[in-house]
């Protein structure tokens, strides 16, 4: 037995979304692959058993890019239980199988993207959730604004990028007393982002989203901290965009390994950019080298390709890859509202 195998140190922080949740006689579908930390379902499982759920776990190798179905019989499960978990290797959240799921009013529990049982007990899962919220509405409010209608992006390792934000800007509401910061959220309905059927809890979270207008991005984006599926960047990947679509990737090995990925397991969406450009608001979380926790860090900013429907655009693709920016200078219609990852307006409340 092997040093990784044991499950050690505080399991408060992943138990949270689950005793929020979940309720005697429940069905709960755990899903995960053979590439992910095997520690995680173990203890998700014991929690949900725990909790008197009737819990089912299924395992099954790797998908070979973000937003890909689990197996055929996997999907059809998902449509039977009354919560399905996502801790798979690969970001499953917005997969067209929990699409029907969630559209068919069943709620997914995400916890996936590679999180190892050590990150569950500190960083971004350690953040006041409650807080986080409050900073989602006011990055809404003093950050954009709902009169927004263009955005400035530069970096130290040359980005010089502009889109339209325009009637893209929502403002989800501040946190009442009743709020929970561990429950299934309704998106249309907690959140102000109508469509699609959002019916889900993620964890870790802190990241205010935006869907910028479709076709209207055009400069240089390079990403220098993370990229979906590549993980912690050595070198910077630099993205030439003309009129919201990728025409050039360039940089060292990473470059040469999105290019190879897209072009792979992509489609014509999936150089669509930016399928979203995002602010991450939780004051915890830490660089990981992988995106559910980096891009959710303070001031960081992230530039998805690919679908966005599931943050209020159009697109649909194959695939959906976030890039994260550590340092961004954000100006928005020409007024600097971030300084080299730093927030300059209020955002933790009045």
């Amino acid at each position: 037995m092997t040093l990784g195998s044991f499950v050690t140190g505080n399991m408060d922080y992943i138990r949270r979304p689950f005793v929020a949740n979940i309720k005697p006689g429940h069905r709960v579908l755990i899903l995960s692959d053979f590439s992910h930390d095997p520690r995680v379902w173990q203890v998700v499982q014991s929690v949900c058993s725990e909790l008197g759920a009737e819990t089912t776990v299924a395992l099954f190798e790797r998908r070979p890019a973000d937003y890909y179905d689990p197996p055929s019989a996997i999907c059809e499960a998902m449509m039977k239980s009354d919560f399905n978990v996502l801790l798979a290797s690969t970001g499953m959240l917005h997969c067209q199988a929990n699409f029907e799921a969630m559209a068919a009013g069943i709620p997914a529990i995400c916890m996936d993207g590679g999180m190892q049982l050590e990150w569950f007990q500190s960083g971004a899962v350690a953040d006041d959730m409650k807080q986080i919220a409050v900073r989602k509405h006011y990055v809404a409010k003093n950050v954009f604004g709902p009169n927004a209608r263009e955005c400035r992006v530069t970096s130290q390792f040359g980005t010089d990028f502009t889109y339209s934000v325009a009637n893209r800007i929502t403002q989800p509401p501040l946190p009442t007393d009743k709020f929970d910061p561990y429950r299934i959220i309704n998106f249309a309905k907690d959140e102000n982002r109508p469509g699609n059927n959002l019916l889900y809890y993620l964890f870790p979270t802190g990241e205010f989203n935006v869907a910028p207008v479709e076709g209207s991005a055009n400069g240089k984006l390079v990403i220098d901290l993370t990229m979906h599926h590549i993980g912690r960047l050595i070198t910077p990947i630099e993205l030439t965009v003309e009129n919201g679509r990728v025409t050039k990737i360039e940089g060292g090995a990473e470059a040469r390994i999105l290019r190879d990925y897209l072009e792979a397991y992509g489609d014509e969406n999936a150089y669509m950019c930016p399928a979203e450009a995002s602010v991450g608001v939780n004051a915890k979380a830490v660089v990981r080298g992988i995106q559910r926790e980096d891009k959710n860090i303070m001031g960081t900013l992230h530039f998805g390709l690919g679908t966005n429907v599931d943050v209020g655009g159009s697109i649909k693709s194959k695939i959906h890859m976030d890039g994260v920016i550590l340092h961004p200078t954000l100006y928005v219609d020409g007024v600097k509202r971030i300084d080299n990852g730093k927030i300059l307006v209020p955002i933790e409340g009045p």
